[in-house]
This record gives structure tokens, C-alpha cells and sequence, in this order.
């Protein structure tokens, strides 16, 4: 591959990034906040949105398999689903206001179950291209670094100025008007990824295997696929507990949602910053050590951070930001590239490829994980007594706020690492696997 394609497919994910991270940082808080809905209310619209995203992410997958398009199975959706996923991100901050109980929740229900249709019909698609970009092992993982310092920089633009602007006293109108100006941006950055990986897939032997609908259900059960759908979930309910809680957090521990967007910055530039370094270490040592490691320290940062940070901790809380950064940068780069290296053992052991359905199952659990984040951190908050009405939170409420920012997420940033340890695809397996499947493709 060559560099502006590796960028020009990256670009995609800020696109991605900048919806996906907004609402993940912020649209809780939104809902209790500024709609004005019961946190158990707002943490269940999340769940809903998840569960339907568990739906219908592998049949986008299982759809994108089987499309037959002049323009690629997969780059197709990339081209015409771009303007509906931009139009359903803007719709997410225009519900009424003060609008009673039922009449909010069902809205809010329409409006993130139409965002979640359109986020699967876009990002299944998108994913599932890298097994198509490259087949070696080492610059697939750094396709997944350019992509994830995208996803950093959409990370800051989403969450960062959504937090900046839950300061403002007219949050409303600054959120309708943000939302309209993000949309177009990630419309367009999408567009420049399908631009940039025109022809890549005609040139390419996808090797789809025509197996039965049932016949997707079972790959759930692979030891392989099952062990990498576990650490996704348990990582994805550590991060989205972690950023769902962060407005929480800066509003009512901190009392800063200035200092709160300042932390997010330093986080996301040093993950970013040292994803390439990251990458070096990938290529020396196995990617699961690398992992627990980095976790382990992740969640020893954020403990500290959630139990001991107070409003005159300033200092403290932005070197905390930095160091779990630069933790979790492993974490940023890691993950996404297992899938790719999945398809192609698969593919030997079984004879059978399928690249967006493995990635529709990957954004499934993903999806999922942050839907139970949703509701682990809404639960959380109303046994504590937080109400987002309040002008000043009980004690109690604080300390619910606390556990959610420090312990949950450090919690399951552990369990998903440890999880990962019996993944058995290694490099060594992985290319065992290509070198099975070039003789393969010679004797053909």
C-alpha cells in the first residue's frame, strides 16, 4: 500500500470518530442534563441503541458479503451511506425540551435507533476492508495505527468540544448548531476513505464462501472468534463507562469542564503519540503481554484518579490524564488489529472467509458493551441518589460518579486483558496461515 492510500483510508475514521466519541462522552449527560430525563431512563435509550446495533451489525456484515456492486461490496456503503449517518448524528441533539416523560423517551429511542442503523451500515463496511488492503501481518497493524491517531484526533474534536460547550449556559443551542457543522464533516470524511480505496477490491480474491444464514450464527462459537467477542466486550464496558462518566466527573467532582476538555487533550495527544512506538514494540514482543501491561497500569491511573482527585487537584488530575494516555495507547492500537489476522486463520482452518461478518460481530459486542456501559453507569448514579436537576450533588451522588470514572472501567480494562490471554493467533500462527493460503492460491 502506499501512503496517501493508507491515510486516505484512515481519514475515514475521523469521520467515524467525531459522531461515535460525541455521543459516547456526552449524550448521556445530554439526556439527564439537558433533556431533562431520569438517569435509569437515559441509561436505558443507550441500551436500547446497543441492542438494536447487536442486531443488525453482523447482517450488515453478512449483507456487505454478499453485495454485488460496480462500485465494491464494500466501498458501496461507504459511498451512499455517508449523508443518512451524517443526517441521523445531527438529529441525536435536536429532541425537545421539557417535553413530558413518555413522549422524550420514545423520541430519544427513534432518534438512536436510526443513528445506530446508519453508524453499522457506514463503519461494518469500512472495517472489514483492511483483510482487503494488505495481507502482512506487521503493515496491517500499522493501517490500524493511522486509523487510530484519526480516531484520537476525532476523539478531541467530538468529545472534547462537546464537554467545552456542556460549560455553556446555552448548551442547547451551541449542541443544535455543533451538530449540524460535525455532520458535514463526517460526511465528507468518509467519502475521501471511499475515494481512496477505489479498484482496491476488484483487485482483489475475496473468496466469499455461499454457506447458509444459520450457518453465521455458529461462528460466534469458534474458540477463536468467542475469545476475541469476550475481551471486546469487557473492554467496551470499561470504555464506555469511562467516557460516558467523564462529563459527570469534570461537572460535579472537578467542577471544571474546562480542566475536564484539557485532560481529554492530553489523553488522546500522548495515546496518540505513542501508538508508533506502540507499533515497534508489536513488532518484538506478543501483542497479548503487551496488553495486560499496559491495562494494568491503566487502571492503576484510573482508580487513582476516581477515588483521590478533588476541585483542588488540578495538577495532579492532568498528569494522571497523560499517564493513563499514554497507557492506553496500547489499547487504541491492539485490538483492531486482531480481527484482520482472524479472517485469514479462518479462512485456512475452514475454508471459508468472511471479513464483514467477523467485523459486524466485532462492532456488535463492541456496540453491545457500550450499550451495558450505559446501563451500569445509569443504574450506578440513581442507587447513589444522583440527580441531574440538582444544583449541588449529595455525597452519596459523588461517590457514585467517582466509581464509575475510576473503579468500573479499570476493573474490566483488566478483565478484557487478562480474557485475551488465551487468544491463540500469534504471528507465528498468522503467518503459518498466509503462507497456507498463498500454496493454496499457486496451486489454483
Amino acid at each position: 500500500m502506499n501512503l496517501q492510500t493508507k491515510i486516505g483510508y484512515a481519514m475515514g475514521d475521523l469521520g467515524l470518530s467525531i459522531a461515535y466519541f460525541a455521543l459516547g462522552f456526552f449524550f448521556l449527560f445530554y439526556l439527564t442534563d439537558v433533556v431533562g430525563m431520569s438517569a435509569a431512563a437515559a441509561g436505558a435509550v443507550v441500551l436500547i441503541g446497543k441492542v438494536w446495533d447487536g442486531i443488525n451489525d453482523p447482517l450488515i456484515g453478512l449483507l456487505s458479503d454478499r453485495t454485488n456492486s460496480r462500485h465494491g461490496r464494500k466501498r458501496v456503503y461507504l459511498l451512499y451511506g455517508a449523508v443518512p449517518f451524517a443526517v441521523s448524528f445531527a438529529l441525536l441533539w435536536w429532541l425537545p425540551i421539557g417535553a413530558g416523560a413518555t413522549l422524550t423517551f420514545i423520541l430519544a429511542c427513534a432518534v438512536i435507533l436510526l443513528f445506530a442503523t446508519t453508524y453499522s451500515i457506514v463503519a461494518v463496511p469500512y472495517m472489514a476492508l483492511v483483510p482487503i488492503l494488505t495481507t502482512d501481518y506487521d503493515e496491517r497493524t500499522q493501517v490500524i495505527g493511522f486509523r487510530a491517531m484519526f480516531s484520537s484526533l476525532g476523539t478531541i474534536t467530538g468529545g472534547g468540544i462537546a464537554l467545552l460547550i456542556s460549560g455553556e449556559d446555552a448548551v442547547e443551542s451551541a449542541l443544535r448548531g455543533l451538530s449540524i457543522g460535525f455532520a458535514v464533516f463526517c460526511a465528507v470524511a468518509i467519502l475521501i476513505a471511499a475515494a481512496s480505496v477505489r479498484g482496491i477490491e476488484a483487485a482483489h480474491d475475496t473468496r466469499i464462501s455461499r454457506v447458509p444464514l444459520s450457518r453465521y450464527v455458529a461462528l460466534a462459537r469458534d474458540r477463536n472468534v468467542s475469545t476475541l467477542l469476550w475481551f471486546r466486550l469487557f473492554g467496551a464496558v470499561a470504555t464506555g463507562t469511562l467516557t460516558a462518566s467523564l462529563p459527570f466527573f469534570a461537572e460535579h467532582v472537578i467542577g471544571n469542564t474546562a480542566l475536564a476538555s484539557a485532560s481529554l487533550a492530553i489523553y488522546v495527544v500522548t495515546s496518540a503519540a505513542l501508538v508508533p512506538y506502540m507499533n515497534r514494540l508489536t513488532h518484538r514482543f506478543d501483542k497479548r503481554w503487551i496488553l495486560l501491561t499496559a491495562n494494568a497500569v491503566a487502571a492503576t491511573v484510573l482508580v487513582i484518579l476516581g477515588l483521590l482527585i478533588g476541585t483542588d487537584s488540578n495538577a495532579i488530575f492532568l498528569i494522571g490524564s497523560a499517564l493513563l494516555g499514554a497507557s492506553m495507547s496500547a489499547f487504541l492500537l491492539i485490538p483492531g488489529s486482531l480481527v484482520p489476522d482472524l479472517v485469514d486463520v479462518y479462512e485456512f482452518e475452514k475454508g471459508e472467509r468472511h471479513e464483514s461478518v467477523f467485523f459486524g460481530l466485532w462492532l456488535t459486542i463492541h456496540q453491545l458493551g457500550f450499550g451495558v456501559a450505559g446501563l451500569l453507569l445509569g443504574g450506578l448514579l440513581q442507587a447513589f441518589g444522583y440527580d441531574g436537576s440538582a444544583d449541588v450533588q449529595s455525597a452519596s451522588g459523588i461517590w457514585g460518579v467517582r466509581l464509575a470514572f475510576g473503579v468500573v472501567p479499570g476493573l474490566f480494562l483488566v478483565i478484557s486483558a487478562v480474557s485475551l490471554m488465551r487468544y491463540p493467533i500469534t504471528r507465528d500462527r498468522f503467518e503459518e496461515a498466509r503462507r497456507g493460503l498463498s500454496a493454496t492460491d499457486d496451486d489454483a
